[in-house]
């Protein structure tokens, strides 16, 4: 993984908070993939403006994926 530690922890600590039961079911029962979910998470959780100033200065989508299907388990 080409993230480094210190933004994969900031990561998932702003998205942890976010990725509840209440919201897993929803998608799940809505039949929305795992991919939807977690970019929909990122979203509520406020977080693209740290991964558009912070990771895109050295990363692409496939490398943030890659960390946030190690952060948000599958649906």
């Amino acid at each position: 993984m080409k993230m480094t530690r210190e933004h994969f922890d900031q990561l998932a600590t702003i998205l942890r908070p976010h990725d509840t039961e209440f919201h897993r079911s929803r998608y799940a029962a809505a039949g929305h993939s795992t991919r939807r979910y977690q970019w929909d998470l990122v979203r509520h959780a406020g977080a693209m403006s740290f991964i558009c100033d912070a990771l895109y200065q050295y990363l692409n989508d496939d490398h943030i994926q890659t960390a946030l299907n190690r952060i948000v388990k599958p649906l």
